[in-house]
Parts: structure tokens; C-alpha cells; sequence
């Protein structure tokens, strides 16, 4: 029987959790309307499934409605939550547990890397059970975002405002930990302590035991199935080679070979994203000898280091907000194109991450050989006065690097033409909207302006 079959209204609908949750609604037999301040590509996608409104008032509230549901970036003063009187209100990973209530539940949890190991897992799992569904924030080319499926289901859980400690899955995955959404849970050790939580209500857990963060807070827990490079991880990727955009290895479990694995992702952080999939299906009770074939295919999420152009330029998209996030990417370039140069394109991610970590993403940044940085994109902050990109080319150059500040991503897109020569590699980092500049840029280059 499904949660939700009746009419479902979702406040904040085209972000892309709430737009992948729409699709699962609407699979399950709901009818689904809801709103946005937003526009743009996601309310497209939505058609199909769902009534989608521009803006937000009381009178898009459907009589009846089964519930309505809001995302984290929606105030307690917006229009449609005070209309719901009477109607069940539920934050999104709230409603995503009603959905999937009663399944095997296999969540991916930690600061970076969750949306690459969920797709991936979600693949392996639905090609080798047919009956697997799964919920990812990110595009995956040639799928859906979301399947509900029958039987064991993957999702990718955000941290970022605390509510994933409402989910009870079977299987937990912990990527990594790092300082990232520190003022919901007051500091560092307050997020360990809500991932440790997380951790202890699942059946089995996986922990990339290359992560000190994870590695911490999986510390005194029942022992979990442990993955990465270390020589004491149980499944263990040995003697990697990186070629372009793909990773090859060997993969062990216990000591033992198991399989030759080539995954389609660049970079040592692609190939834990790979272990950590492989566990998860593990943990599952799937044999690695089924999952493993499977993972050589599997496609990569959108906007995680994606080739869009490479015609004497090579033009990469990227969605690294954080510095652990951009140092993996230009780690990954380095190792994939070595003898390339590297111009990096940064649009910092919310004023507070950009206050707080501004010098980390400064010497980050300096192993490129020119940066540009362009203007913050806020999300949903509110501006915070002497704070802005310019802290970040600041950095930069106080680390030893070549950067300039650019306010608007026009001026920033001429800044790094102007810096470009045949042969690079031009990298646009951030999670915000800076993938319009990097699409700009490969069609630029490829056609001429």
C-alpha cells in the first residue's frame, strides 16, 4: 500500500531533492502540484508528473490534500505552510521515509562524495535485483533521478539541516566528515555525534576508513565493513591507474582478489565512491562477483567533474563547493590529464561556507595554474556584509597562486578566456549556477563566439 495516494502539494519543488521526491510521489499513484520562487530546467522536467507553480501563495494549496510537504530552504512564515491548517505537514526526508516505510533502506550519507557512491550503488542494485529503486539529488545521464521499485531501495541523505536522523535504514554508508553545515549542529563534534546517531540505527554499516572523520566516528561501534586504500580496509582498491576520465584497479575483500575493476571516474575519490557501492550492494547480500561487472558501466552523476567539450580545450563542469571537494577534483584532473594546464573557475557556495573557509579554498585553489572567482551564489542566505568572492582571489594569491576576482560570471567568463591557451584544461567549479558559464564557455570554444 502506498504512503501517499491522494493529492500531495510540495513547497519548494524544482531544488533537487524535492523535485526527485515529486517523481517518486507520482510513481506511487499520488498527484502531485507544487511551487517555487525558482525557474528554470526543473520546472520543465516536472511536467510531466506534477502542477507546478511560479512563486508562492495560500491559494496553491489544493483542498484535501493528503499532505504537504516542504523543503529546508522554505521559512515557517511562507504562504502555503500557513494554509495547510489541518493538512499533515512533513519535511522532505520525512516524507521520503513514509514512501519507502516497510523496504530494505540503503542510505549514503557524509559530507562528500554521497551523490556519486548513491548512483552508483543505486545502479548496481537495481541491475542486479530488477526489483531496486532508488533516490538521488543529482542527474544521472540516460535515467531517471528516482525509481520506486519494489524491493531494496538507495538514497542519497543530506545532512545539512539535521532531519536524516529521522530515517532507520538497513544499510548505512558513511563516505566521509568534514566541516560542512557546522551551525545546525553548533560545531564539528555536534556533526559526528549526529552521524554517529545515524550510524547505530542501522543493520549494517559501511565507513571509507581512508576518511579520518569517518574513521573517528565509526570508532567503538560494532565493527563495519570498512572500504578505501588502507591495507586494513576490507574491500581495498590496489594499484590504481588513472587514465582521462575513467580509474582502474584491483579490487580486494580480506586480502583476496576479487576482480580487475575500471570505473568510469576520474580520480582517487572516484574510486572510493566505487568501493562505498560496492558495500552497500555487499551489505545487501549481493555477491561482489554480480555487483562488480555492473559498476564498469554504471553511469556517472551529472556535473561531477563532466567532460562537456574537449576540442583542443578541455571544458569540465564540476559541483565542488567545498575545498575537500576541489582538491579531489583538481587532484583528479592532475592524475587524469597530466601534462595539461588547469584554469579554475570558482563561484563560492553561500556567504557562511565562504566566511568560514575562504583561506581553505584560497590554498586549494593555488594548485591551479590561473583562478578566476566570481560573485557568491547565496542559495537562500541572506548576504553577510564585507563578505564576498573576492576573500577567496584574496586567499588565492596569499597562497601563491594566479587569481582574479570577477563580480559578475560574465566579466569571469572573459577573464578566463583571456587566460586560456590551446591545450588547457578550463574547470568550473561550485554548486550553485556557475554550470551556465561552463556550458557558455564549451560552446564558446567549440564554435567560436
Amino acid at each position: 500500500m502506498n504512503a501517499f495516494s491522494g493529492r500531495v502539494h510540495l513547497v519548494g519543488i524544482r531544488g533537487d531533492g524535492m523535485a526527485t521526491l515529486a517523481r517518486l510521489l507520482w510513481e506511487g499513484g499520488a498527484t502531485v502540484s507544487g511551487s517555487d520562487v525558482r525557474a528554470g530546467v526543473r520546472g520543465e522536467a516536472l511536467a510531466p508528473w506534477a502542477q507546478v507553480y511560479a512563486g508562492h501563495h495560500a491559494d496553491h494549496v489544493p483542498e484535501r490534500a493528503q499532505a504537504v510537504i516542504y523543503s529546508s530552504a522554505v521559512p515557517p512564515t511562507n504562504p502555503e505552510l500557513r494554509a495547510a491548517r489541518g493538512i499533515p505537514l512533513l519535511p522532505r526526508l520525512h516524507a521520503l521515509g513514509e514512501v519507502v516505510r516497510g523496504r530494505e533502506l540503503v542510505a549514503v550519507v557524509g559530507t562528500h562524495g554521497k551523490t556519486t557512491t548513491a548512483a552508483w550503488a543505486a545502479q548496481l542494485v537495481t541491475r542486479t535485483t530488477d526489483t531496486g529503486g532508488y533516490y538521488v539529488g543529482g542527474e544521472i545521464p540516460g535515467l531517471p533521478a528516482a525509481r520506486l521499485g519494489t524491493g531494496p531501495f538507495v538514497a542519497e541523505v543530506d545532512e545539512s539541516d539535521g532531519r536524516f536522523l529521522a530515517l532507520s535504514p538497513t544499510v548505512a554508508v558513511l563516505t566521509s566528515v568534514d566541516t560542512d553545515h557546522l551551525g545546525t549542529y553548533g560545531g564539528l563534534p555536534g556533526l559526528k555525534r549526529a552521524f554517529r546517531r545515524f550510524l547505530t540505527r542501522a543493520d549494517g554499516v559501511a565507513v571509507c576508513i581512508d576518511d579520518p572523520g569517518a574513521r573517528e566516528v565509526a570508532h567503538g561501534l560494532r565493527p563495519p565493513l570498512t572500504y578505501g586504500f588502507s591495507p586494513g580496509a576490507d574491500l581495498r582498491a590496489q594499484g590504481a591507474v588513472y587514465s582521462r576520465g575513467r580509474a582502474s584497479f584491483e579490487l580486494l575483500f580480506r586480502g583476496r582478489k576479487v576482480a580487475d575493476l575500471e570505473v568510469p571516474g576520474p580520480g582517487p575519490h572516484n574510486v572510493r565512491n566505487a568501493l562505498g557501492a560496492l558495500a552497500a550492494g555487499f551489505l545487501l547480500g549481493i555477491p561482489l562477483r554480480d555487483l562488480a561487472p555492473a559498476l564498469t558501466t554504471a553511469a556517472r552523476p551529472r556535473r561531477r567533474l563532466e567532460v562537456l567539450e574537449e576540442n583542443g580545450y578541455l571544458v569540465v563542469d564540476d559541483y565542488a563547493h567545498h575545498p575537500t571537494e576541489v582538491a579531489a577534483g583538481l587532484a583528479a584532473l592532475r592524475l587524469g590529464w597530466p601534462k595539461r594546464r588547469v584554469v579554475a573557475v570558482f563561484q563560492p557556495h553561500r556567504y557562511t561556507r565562504t566566511q568560514a573557509l575562504a583561506g581553505d579554498f584560497g590554498r586549494v585553489l593555488a594548485r591551479a595554474d590561473e583562478v578566476v572567482v566570481t560573485r557568491i551564489y547565496a542559495a537562500f542566505e541572506r548576504p553577510i556584509p564585507g563578505v564576498s568572492g573576492r576573500d577567496v582571489a584574496d586567499a588565492v594569491r596569499a597562497a601563491g597562486g594566479r587569481a582574479v576576482y570577477q563580480d559578475s560570471p560574465e566579466a569571469a567568463m572573459d577573464a578566463a578566456a583571456e587566460r586560456i591557451q590551446p591545450g588547457d584544461i578550463v574547470a568550473c567549479f561550485g554548486a550553485g549556477d556557475i554550470w551556465k558559464l561552463a556550458r557558455e564557455m564549451a560552446h564558446g570554444l567549440s564554435f567560436g563566439s
